[in-house]
């Protein structure tokens, strides 16, 4: 039996409209331990996950609080020299596989965008940046941090003109957004013909989602509404106007590990003093440095947690 302390909506699949589902996960919020319990469906037409029933539109944003860890500060107040090197090298590795993509110059919106980190690192590639970010807080700290251009709010309450960008970014977003399709096609039409849509989501396929089945991070209800394994997300792209170009495995992986055994070790070892010197120990440099070969062999099998996709504005869709 589910329940919850907030205003809950049921839905058809966003994919396909079915109402034919199976149960996959039920559970609760276990990265913010936000009160409530929730069920994971599975389309039995088409294979979309989706959360249902799920927090209304008014209720959602009590589970995005201010401490919600990808409202991120700047990479130079971070206090350790090693987690500035280690946020540095990350942001590095996003600005650089985009531009041998998309290139060095444009026009880019970054959906999502939190507090502003990865736009400002794109200017600093050269591009022309602007963002769109639905907490105002986070995104007023984007505006005063680094003067950027933001919008406070849905990126389709927005209303860019068409054909306007060159590049539009999701980084973990996707899965959030109520209607995915409806955001694809708002983001087809303000790309210019050609245009790139490059975004980071959790790849429900890959093999640390098999093992660690209900703790795996790429669940985390109930801020993912949806969850899109392979098949379902390269339909969902043909059908909005896009071309898959490529997956890549190559952002979040160690710290996609470290919560699946954070979300594991929390129901499955009943002592705090043991659990806290478990998660001492994943969270090691020394253990970090020894998953560098796993994710060097699953990142070319297409294993990681996060995988990355490149697609292309479909000429003439």
């Amino acid at each position: 039996m589910l329940s919850t302390l907030c205003e809950m909506e049921n839905v058809n699949c966003n994919l396909c409209g079915a109402e034919n589902t199976r149960l996959l996960f039920e559970g609760s919020d276990r990265l913010l331990k936000i009160p409530g319990n929730f069920a994971l469906m599975q389309c039995n037409r088409c294979g979309l996950i989706y959360l249902n029933p799920r927090p209304t539109f008014e209720e959602i944003g009590k589970y995005y609080p201010s401490d919600y860890p990808p409202y991120i500060q700047a990479i130079e107040n971070e206090g350790s020299w090693f987690r500035r090197l280690d946020r540095r090298y990350g942001l590095y590795k996003r600005c650089r596989e985009i531009t041998r993509r998309a290139g060095h110059s444009g026009k880019m919106l970054d959906v999502g965008c939190s507090t502003g980190v990865f736009l400002e690192g794109m200017e600093r590639w050269g591009w022309q940046v602007q963002g769109v970010e639905m907490n105002s807080e986070v995104a007023e700290y984007a505006r005063q941090r680094f003067d950027l251009q933001i919008f406070p709010g849905t990126l389709e309450d927005a209303h860019f003109p068409t054909g306007n960008f060159d590049l539009v970014t999701l980084w973990d977003v996707l899965e959030h957004v109520y209607d995915p399709k409806s955001t694809l096609k708002e983001i087809f039409r303000i790309l210019r013909p050609g245009g790139w849509l490059v975004m980071s989501l959790p790849d429900p396929d890959c093999i640390e989602a098999k093992i660690f089945g209900a703790y795996w991070s790429g669940l985390d209800m109930p801020r993912h509404f949806h969850v899109f394994n392979r098949k379902v997300l390269t339909r969902l792209l043909d059908e909005t106007g896009f071309t898959l170009e490529r997956r890549s495995y190559f952002t979040g992986r160690y710290g996609a590990l470290v919560l699946n055994m954070q979300f594991w070790s929390d129901e499955q070892i009943a002592n705090p003093t043991w659990r806290r010197f478990f998660m001492n120990i994943v969270r090691s440099l020394p253990v970090r440095l020894l998953s560098l070969p796993y994710y060097f062999v699953a990142d070319r099998l297409e294993q990681s947690s996060i995988v990355t996709v490149f697609a292309k504005k479909t000429p003439h869709a």
